[in-house]
């Protein structure tokens, strides 16, 4: 399953979501150290998204939301918010199920 606008996104459990400074981080929780595989950094947009990552909204809502509070042009926004979504799904730091 991929990502589309009627996605609705929701986090795994198993990460913690911090803002260090000027950077925003995502750290998936394991047992040991060793096993950490990857520590990702978010900017600000990517910070955005991933505040409305809840498991209620869908991909079109966040897209909106993003819209009434950018002034960028609306195909920009869907491309960014689709593409960053589809790489956390690929990481597995989301799953998706579809709206119906």
């Amino acid at each position: 399953m991929g990502i589309s606008k009627e996605s609705i996104p929701f986090r795994k459990e198993d990460l913690v979501f911090r803002k260090i400074e000027d950077e925003y981080i995502l750290v998936p929780l394991y047992s040991s150290s060793d096993e950490v595989e990857h520590i990702f950094n978010l900017n600000a947009t990517g910070a955005e998204i991933w505040e409305r990552i809840d498991g209620t909204r869908s991909v079109e809502e966040i897209i909106e939301e993003l819209k009434e509070e950018y002034d960028h042009p609306s195909g920009v926004i869907e491309k960014e918010v689709l593409d960053f979504l589809h790489d956390l799904y690929e990481a597995g730091i989301i799953e998706v199920r579809e709206w119906k």
